[in-house]
Parts: C-alpha cells; structure tokens; sequence
C-alpha cells in the first residue's frame, strides 16, 4: 500500500509529497487511534493506551481480538496476531 509518508509531519522530497510503501504507518496509525478519529470511518481505531492502562485481567484477549477486528474492517489480511503483553504487538498480514 502506497501512500503520504508522516514521521513528524508530511515528508517532501524534491519539491513534492512523498510517496512510499505505508502498511506500517497505516497499522501505526489504526492502533493508536481512537474510534471517531477518522471523519470517514468513524468505528475504526483500536485506541491501544486505553488498554495499556487497564488493570484487568482479560485485557490481553480483549485487545487482541480489537485489534483482529479492526484491522479486517481495514482490509488488512491477518495472519498471525499475537499479544505477548500488551507492549510487545506482533502482527503479520498484508493488505
């Protein structure tokens, strides 16, 4: 997936927008996010400090199927997803 490339702020190169391979920066994105972010979807955005600061038990499970859930409504094809603790995410898909 191609797409604007953010770090800081929208990347320029030669005078223009660049644009680059953005899956990464797109699950970056979707992760952090929370539902309403996007004016065009508002139901997409997994909202992942809200799960860092929950203190229950079944938060890994819960987080993980969130973020499964979200990420099929993306497009995105997961396979694998893995929640060791919720700091360390591993995701393996394509779009």
């Amino acid at each position: 997936m191609n797409d604007f490339i953010l770090e800081d702020d929208l990347e320029i190169k030669n005078g223009d927008f660049l644009i680059d391979e953005a899956s990464q920066q797109n699950l970056t994105h979707i992760l952090l996010s929370q539902k309403g972010s996007f004016k065009e979807y508002p139901i997409l955005g997994v909202g992942l400090t809200r799960y860092l600061k929950s203190p229950d038990a079944t938060t890994r499970l819960r987080l993980e199927n969130e973020i499964d859930k979200q990420l099929i409504y993306d497009n995105f094809n997961v396979r694998t997803l893995d929640v060791n603790d919720l700091k360390n995410i591993k995701i393996d898909g394509n779009y």
